[in-house]
């Protein structure tokens, strides 16, 4: 069996690239690294620099993720900076910020970054979600409990996870099956 290593720390994005490179006959390892991530507004640029520094630790081929969260109602807010507002936000915070919107969708902007010593290549998929207005579920990450994703019948991140479903079938792990599907023809 091939293997990958995925460098993150969020246990979450982990499992969900795990089921779907067993899929596809692909064990997926998970290396925590402590990586200072440049700030800004454009993910690519962010990740890119992510992956060349870890792999610059690992010495090794690497896959990286990041995810950029935009609220069109708040003109983009909270973007890349969305890891932030879960440590400064409850879920309540975000729900008396969103709770006046008409627009309630919410972008994902998911982008996973192989690296390896001769290549990078960046995985970009975009999904719009609604913000929720009461939050549901057991919530590790706040913003889980007030937003709803395609594919995911109305359920909460939160709830989702609560119920353990099937990772490698739901709509956003579409960036998932396209970088395996690239790197099996490596």
């Amino acid at each position: 069996m091939r293997q990958l290593i995925f460098s993150t720390g969020n246990i979450q994005k982990f499992e969900n690239g795990r089921a779907a490179c067993l899929q596809a006959g692909i064990e997926l390892l998970q290396q925590k690294l402590d990586i200072d991530e440049i700030q800004g507004e454009d993910s690519e640029v962010i990740i890119r620099d992510k992956a060349k520094k870890a792999f610059e630790i690992l010495r090794q081929p690497v896959v990286v993720s990041d995810d950029s969260w935009h609220i069109p109602g708040l003109k983009g807010f909270p973007g890349p900076y969305m890891k932030s507002m879960n440590h400064w936000f409850t879920p309540d915070d975000f729900l008396h910020l969103t709770r006046s919107l008409k627009d309630r969708r919410i972008i994902l902007v998911q982008l996973l970054a192989y690296y390896d010593e001769s290549q990078q290549k960046v995985f970009r998929q975009e999904y719009t979600g609604e913000l929720l207005k009461e939050a549901r579920g057991n919530h590790n990450i706040t913003s889980q409990a007030i937003i709803t994703m395609p594919g995911d019948n109305g359920l909460s991140i939160a709830e989702v996870y609560d119920r353990d479903v099937n990772h490698a079938a739901r709509e956003v792990s579409a960036g998932w099956h396209e970088l395996i599907k690239w790197y099996q023809a490596l």
